[in-house]
């Protein structure tokens, strides 16, 4: 057996971890270990959506076939949105595209994604990351050490350990440490920031409904017939859309308070919650809404936290993926298709014939001249997305998005609704204007000219 030109070792096996390791793996010289904290692979959440830009990268990777035979599929390529804070809903936008999102309950996708794991790259389960050691030269080793005492070393640490990432923090506690011994503590201050998610002042009930419970309730209900559907209204929105090929409806409500965003989340991260009160925050929505929420049976409640935007990706021999990188709130349906596009890109380059262990800091700074504006730009739109479906931008408010009507009564002004529309809809251009296979000719063709000098 030849020797590999370098080992990767990938910490967590999420989504995001699990799709590098796939397209690490189809390179024959490049050993490949994957570390998960947990005793199996798992995902939380329920629905997960896939724009078509992602969805060739599943092509490109092999996993189309498996993954198609578990998606909800053609359905409209738009999301219907509505304004739902009145007894009256109102219809007035369908966001633009270049073709309908694929859907899946999350178990489901990481069950098949699971089936394409080569017996070439090594799983181990029950490793729980506690610290790590990047030495200053780059001809040594990155040491992992795990929960459980014992030690891993690589070449190259790609860190997918989700939002609190322990890798994110042991990078920025070493850059603020460095910057308090030279005397920067207002530096060392901002570094210790990018450690810790932000809560972003909302947190998001989620549920899954059988379509026959709402088929019982209302046989005409939107949800069945429209695709996925978005309503808004002043501090909440809420998204539904079926899940398992159309056998369940993905429903999660939003409910924010924006003078709390950055401030501490006191009590649980998840917890299952009492349907009233999940009713209670969405009392005075339409109808149509109030059928689905009256279907839902063990809500959970999700405190939503986010990453601020980082200054780097990556750093020596470590590099970060997926919500390590840039955690971001739901409003784009986007968090796991970035995640998987950084595995895409980071392993184009990695696979390069002549990438080698030496050339690995090259890899690496591509990447985060690559990934991370495009990725921050996401993190930074959804959040916006989520500011305008809760009337919560100026231009945009919940006073401005209603007019008086002859009767002296304030009623929807379709001018201003249809323009948040559009403005929700500039922030999501990235998802059909440009293909990942651009953006992976983009970080080739400049990591070939590096190599070139």
């Amino acid at each position: 057996m030849t020797q590999p030109k370098f080992r990767v070792a990938i910490v967590g096996g999420g989504i995001g971890g699990l799709i590098c390791a796939i397209a690490l793996s189809r390179a024959s010289d490049i050993e490949v270990d994957v570390y998960e904290a947990a005793h199996q692979f798992t995902e939380i959440g329920a629905g997960i959506a896939m724009f078509p830009r992602v969805w060739k990268i599943m092509e490109e990777l092999g996993l189309a076939e498996g993954l198609a035979e578990l998606a909800n599929d053609g359905g409209p390529a738009a999301w219907h949105v509505r304004k739902s804070d009145a007894p009256e809903g109102l219809s007035f936008y369908d966001t633009q595209g270049t073709g309908g999102a694929k859907t899946w309950h999350r178990a489901d996708f990481l069950g098949v994604v699971l089936k394409y794991i080569p017996p070439s790259c090594k799983t181990h389960l029950r490793k729980r990351l506690v610290s790590l050691q990047e030495p200053e030269s780059s001809d040594l080793p990155v040491s992992l050490n795990f929960g459980d005492g014992t030690t891993a070393t690589c070449d190259l640490l790609v860190a997918a350990d989700g939002i609190r990432s322990v890798v994110r923090g042991s990078i920025f506690r070493g850059h603020a440490e460095k910057a308090i011994a030279e005397g920067k503590e207002q530096l060392a201050e901002e570094l210790l920031s990018y450690v810790d998610p932000i809560w972003t002042g909302g947190v998001a009930y989620r549920a899954l409904v059988p379509r026959e419970k709402i088929l019982e309730r209302n046989p005409q209900h939107r949800v069945l017939n429209k695709g996925p559907l978005v309503y808004i209204g002043k501090n909440r929105h809420s998204v539904a859309y079926p899940i398992s090929q159309g056998k369940l409806i993905n429903i999660v409500a939003i409910y924010t308070i924006p003078s709390l965003e950055g401030t501490h989340f006191d009590g649980p991260t998840v917890t299952s919650v009492p349907k009233h009160e999940v009713l209670s925050k969405f009392e005075d929505f339409e109808q149509e809404y109030q059928e689905l929420l009256q279907c839902i049976e063990n809500p959970t409640r999700w405190a939503m936290h986010a990453l601020r935007p980082l200054p780097t990706f990556v750093s020596k021999r470590v590099v970060l993926l997926g919500d390590a990188a840039h955690a971001m709130t739901p409003n784009q349906g986007s968090g796991a298709g970035q995640a998987i596009e950084d595995a895409y890109v980071l392993s184009a380059m990695l696979t390069h014939p002549d990438c080698t262990r030496a050339t690995i800091s090259d890899v690496l700074g591509v990447y985060d001249h690559v990934r991370r504006p495009l990725a921050t730009s996401v993190l930074e739109g959804s959040r916006k997305a989520g500011l305008l479906y809760d009337f919560n931008v100026p231009g945009f408010t919940e006073t401005e998005v209603l007019q008086t009507g002859s009767d002296g009564q304030p009623h929807p002004n379709m001018d201003v609704l249809r323009q948040l529309g559009r403005e929700v809809d500039k922030l999501q251009e990235w998802i059909w204007k440009r293909s990942v296979e651009e953006d992976r000719k983009l970080a080739l063709g400049e990591l070939e000219k590096r190599l070139s000098r």
